[in-house]
């Protein structure tokens, strides 16, 4: 009966190139100035919360807790 109770998956951050996304759900939104700023700024938020980057759309990429 060992029941996992808890928040165990969340987002964390997310990175992106469109200027028309904005922050609606609470989840705050980082704004790149193109592909390789995109990566360098997920991958630098990844490490420092370890989490892991998924790209949602192309220029798009989200930062999630497992």
């Amino acid at each position: 009966m060992g029941m996992n109770v808890g928040l165990n998956e969340y987002t964390l951050a997310i990175i992106t190139t469109d200027q028309n996304i904005k922050n609606i759900g609470g989840c705050p939104v980082f704004y790149a100035d193109d592909s390789k700023d995109l990566q360098n700024k997920a991958m630098l938020m990844a490490k420092c919360v370890s989490g892991m980057v998924h790209e949602i759309d192309k220029g798009t990429l989200i930062v999630v807790k497992h």
